[in-house]
């Protein structure tokens, strides 16, 4: 008899539990908040239909020849690593590549349908956010049924939620077409949490199946969303009575989905972190190449001091925080220290308040636990922090945000100044208020940021001036989008040397940056249009030649010059670069022989270029050839 009470006694507890957490009727009871959180997502972001296609949108749609291909693109994007539709090949340019399809997968389908059409792909992220708006809403209150008691408006799960649809640091993915896969990855963990939710509640498989199904989903949009396999158990043990066996019960698909895709990512890409174990040199794509495991750390520190100030005050707002926007730093620095002893506290709080289920405790360790894999910590992941990393993260602070001011501040004041509970709630809502109307104005002043390529390397430029790579973007947006299409002569003088200034910050900042280089050698020429001053051009030739020895258009610019421009200097240069500094500095021999043709070809008969080509191919091992040079020497 014991037996049969007791299974009937779990049963109702089931049914309860199943009622309080999906009761129907749920949408229809919110209509109006959730109709307030959706289209005040729109509303937000509509503006941003009219933009164009900007920074790395060229990798996933503009420029990627897969998405092209629309349909028969799908099979190329599904097996190739991500960077080959745009490059041709697999680079190693990121530590662990990149394999992110998904979102890729939905811009072929788009270009089968509309082609390159900006409104139909910036109205697909809009509508996309204005969804996980609602998802996320739903999720909260799975977390706090006891909610829909409450006016909607002072209610939780509402106010957090609005919150996350408001702030200012979400602008960079919904806004930049790119940023779809931050988007999908969002909708796919949550959708996953919410189908563990109703199986956990119902024990109806067919959620232990969509669960894997949509955890699959999110991993294939983007791999961060591996945190969600400590988000959802924490989320079960915080908010339902489910035991311990059906929590780790509940993990066996995501697991399974989760080794599905690594072991296909491993497959497409050939490795995990990296193809050969040698590290990422170039500062741009390795931001702590070279740096001290000190230096690193302390740096990365600072950075998450940066992210808890952009959680709560995001300003101001950039895209670019790439070499050197973030100083690097010691231990030595407060900016290091501070952080540190922060996060260690939040920590604490966090461990202590596991126990009692606090949810201040949940919201840190999910905040923590999905920035933990952006956050460099583990493995850098090519620039020292974004914003569009927060966008997870703010799930735990937001949470965070509207409950210590709808819930503990209205307690404490009730406590200790007034015994008026509707007052105390109000008070608690206004400072919300101005939290979330704060948030707004924010994020209407920056989306206008997104709108082309001048309007956001422009803010880039202003917003990190420190930065080698906002620079350059700036100094190359002005070159393409104003500079060359100009037929003022006067107006193309001005306009070039503000080019020349910001490749020259660029290249004060990274005085090695491929880039900024690469745009030097073109300003340099175009000055030389104006100026005449050829033994200007050949030094500020050989400036860039010392850092970058491949550098095609110098090359093909010489060439032009051979027939066009004073023979002894074009010669003097040759040997000074190709024999003096090639040759015998760098004993890379083939670019000596090529910088030597190019004066060769503007001087065929300078006997120090003969001499020099002999001797570079006497070095090599070649007489016969050597032999040909000296036979030419009068």
């Amino acid at each position: 008899m014991a037996r049969k009470k007791s299974t009937k006694n779990s049963n109702t507890q089931k049914e309860k539990t199943t009622t309080v957490l999906f009761n129907k009727g749920f949408w229809k009871r919110n209509l109006l908040p959730a109709s307030i959180l959706f289209f005040l997502a729109i509303g937000l972001y509509a503006y941003s239909t009219t933009f164009d296609y900007v920074l790395d949108d060229q990798i996933v749609l503009t420029n990627n020849n897969f998405t092209k291909k629309g349909f028969d693109g799908i099979h190329d994007i599904m097996t190739k690593e991500s960077f080959i539709g745009r490059f041709g090949e697999q680079k190693n340019l990121v530590i662990g590549a990149r394999y992110r399809p998904l979102s890729i997968v939905t811009f072929a389908i788009e270009y089968e349908f509309f082609g390159l059409n900006t409104v139909v792909s910036h109205a697909i992220n809009v509508l996309l956010y204005a969804l996980l708006g609602l998802l996320l809403f739903r999720i909260f209150s799975l977390f706090f049924p006891n909610q829909e008691n409450k006016s909607w408006f002072l209610s939780l799960p509402f106010l957090a939620a609005l919150l996350f649809v408001v702030h200012p640091v979400h602008t960079e993915v919904v806004a930049n077409v790119k940023g779809r896969d931050e988007i999908m990855t969002l909708l796919g963990a949550l959708g996953t949490l919410y189908c563990t939710f109703k199986f956990v509640a119902t024990k109806n498989y067919i959620f232990y199946f969509l669960s894997a199904c949509t955890f699959f989903l999110a991993l294939l949009s983007k791999e961060n969303a591996l945190t969600f396999l400590a988000v959802i158990p924490l989320s079960l043990y915080f908010f339902t009575k489910t035991s311990i066996k059906n929590i780790v019960s509940s993990l066996v698909p995501l697991i399974i989905a989760a080794v599905a895709y690594l072991w296909i990512r491993y497959l497409v890409i050939g490795y995990f972190l990296s193809s050969d174990g040698a590290p990422i040199t170039d500062i741009m794509n390795n931001p702590f190449y070279g740096l001290s495991s000190s230096e690193k750390f302390a740096t990365i520190f600072y950075t998450l001091g940066l992210y808890i100030k952009l959680l709560f005050f995001p300003h101001p707002l950039t895209h670019d925080y790439y070499p050197f926007q973030i100083p690097v730093i010691g231990w030595n620095d407060i900016r290091a220290i501070v952080p540190l002893i922060f996060h260690i506290g939040l920590g604490i709080i966090a461990l202590i308040g596991l126990k009692k289920k606090t949810i201040l405790s949940y919201g840190i360790i999910v905040y923590l636990a999905t920035l933990s894999i952006v956050s460099n910590v583990p493995f850098t992941v090519g620039t020292f922090m974004n914003e569009r990393f927060l966008f997870m993260p703010t799930i735990g602070s937001c949470l965070i945000l509207a409950w210590l001011l709808v819930e503990k501040l209205p307690n404490f004041l009730k406590k200790n100044y007034s015994k008026n509970q509707e007052v105390t709630s109000w008070i608690g809502l206004g400072v919300l208020g101005i939290f979330a109307v704060g948030f707004i104005f924010k994020t209407i002043e920056r989306v206008p940021d997104w709108k082309n390529r001048m309007t956001l390397n422009l803010s880039g430029a202003s917003a990190s001036p420190n930065s080698a790579r906002a620079n350059c973007f700036l100094g190359t947006a002005i070159f393409e989008e104003e500079y060359k299409p100009s037929n003022d002569n006067a107006q193309k003088k001005v306009l070039i040397k503000e080019v020349a200034y910001f490749i020259d910050r660029a290249l004060e900042i990274h005085p090695n940056y491929g880039s900024a280089l690469i745009m030097h050698s073109g300003v340099v020429v175009e000055e030389y249009k104006y100026d005449n001053n050829l033994q200007k051009l050949l030094d500020e030739f050989y400036s860039i030649l010392i850092r970058k020895s491949n550098v095609p258009f110098i090359g093909e610019y010489l060439a032009y010059l051979s027939n066009r421009a004073d023979q002894q200097q074009l010669a003097n240069f040759a040997y000074k670069t190709g024999y003096q500094f090639f040759g015998e500095t760098k004993k890379d021999y083939n670019n000596a022989i090529k910088y030597l043709n190019y004066g060769l070809q503007a001087a065929p008969n300078n006997r120090t270029l003969l001499q020099s080509m002999g001797n570079i191919y006497q070095l090599m091992g070649d007489q016969q050839k050597a032999n040909t040079y000296f036979s030419r020497i009068r």
